[in-house]
């Protein structure tokens, strides 16, 4: 099962393979903004990939057309819409 670590706590989860990195911070017990639910439409759940980028699902255009409009950078994800694949590393800004 892939490892999701976030930092800077440092705690790490397995979780299966297709879910979201939002699922994976509520697994965690972390607070993940949203204001839709992780209905895809609020951009709030937004995260930085510190290790792994590669290890998640690819970001749509969609998804990129929300982090756009909500001013921030294309590297970052969607919670709600980035599905761990593999193992990887992720944080907020207000951790």
């Amino acid at each position: 099962m892939p490892v999701v670590q976030f930092l800077p706590s440092r705690k790490k989860i397995d979780v299966p393979s297709g879910t979201s990195l939002y699922a994976a911070a509520q697994c965690a017990g972390l607070p993940l903004a949203s204001s839709c639910s992780a209905e895809f439409a609020c951009g709030k759940c937004n995260v930085q990939v510190t290790e792994g980028a590669e290890h998640l699902s690819i970001q749509t255009e969609a998804e990129r057309h929300l982090l756009a409009r909500e001013k921030k950078p294309g590297s970052d994800r969607i919670g709600c819409q980035a599905k761990v694949l593999g193992s990887c590393t992720i944080t907020t800004r207000y951790w």
